[in-house]
């Protein structure tokens, strides 16, 4: 998806595309550079965007949440403007300040008080009667000051998406999600980003996925990368896979009574 005008907003060049469409960044009149999201309309249900987007909005947008700046969520294409958390490179390209590019300081660095951060935002997605649904370390940016801000809620494996590509979210699914999203309507979504968390805090702590890992380590997006080209997301497969596999070992006994509580 090329780069446009989209009137209050300067397109400038496109920064990488995802699993519901491309990320580019832009000015806006003031000369400040935000990122704006254009969005493939069979990969996001639109109405499901738009009522999500009014709970996150009304009484003050939550703590931890990446601020929505503009929306255009009706047109074609549809699309979101985003502040641009990035770094530049010394080649002069952009760098999303993510924790995608930031995996390789686990589990070297103590992630508790990042993990922490996640689940005050989550919390406060929850308050506001929003489930995120999507969470993967690429959906999860740093502001200028380290502070954690999720991003890119309710999209990817959604009820009525006729278009879903695989991205490393649906590794920190739950089987239920994997089989049947529609229950993110009947507010199962709560519960499928406690599993999602869990799922984040082990990987961070111990380097790998709770299960499945042999398979789901190949099929993840390397550090700094946000994408595995050429992967068909077998949801039932995963889903099964995970069921199969019920139990998991931490790859220590915890050195203390702290840890183990």
């Amino acid at each position: 998806m090329g780069a446009k005008d989209t009137g209050m907003f300067n397109v400038v060049g496109l920064i990488g595309p995802g699993g519901c469409g491309s990320v580019c960044s832009a000015e806006d009149r003031s000369g400040t550079l935000v990122a704006v999201k254009y969005f493939e309309g069979m990969a996001i249900r639109r109405s499901l965007l738009v009522s999500m987007l009014g709970r996150l909005s009304g009484n003050g947008w939550p703590d931890g949440v990446m601020p929505i700046l503009a929306s255009e969520l009706e047109d074609r294409p549809a699309m979101v403007v985003m502040p641009l958390l990035a770094d530049t490179d010394e080649e002069g390209n952009l760098q999303p300040r993510s924790l995608q590019h930031r995996l390789d300081r686990f589990p070297a660095e103590d992630p508790w008080g990042f993990l922490l951060e996640v689940g005050r935002a989550l919390a406060a997605m929850h308050g506001k009667r929003v489930a995120h649904g999507n969470l993967k370390p690429g959906n999860i940016f740093f502001d200028g000051s380290d502070k954690v801000l999720l991003s890119d809620w309710a999209l990817g494996n959604m009820p009525g998406v006729s278009h879903l590509e695989f991205t490393d979210a649906l590794l920190y699914q739950p089987p239920e999600q994997l089989r049947d999203p529609g229950g993110y309507l009947e507010e199962a979504g709560y519960r499928w980003d406690v599993f999602a968390f869990g799922v984040l805090a082990f990987r961070l702590m111990t380097g790998g996925f709770p299960r499945c890992n042999d398979t789901f380590i190949k099929v993840a997006p390397p550090q700094g990368e946000t994408r595995r080209e050429g992967i068909h997301a077998d949801l039932p497969k995963i889903a099964k896979n995970l069921e199969l596999n019920p139990d998991f070992a931490w790859p220590a006994p915890p050195a203390d009574k702290v840890q183990e509580n």
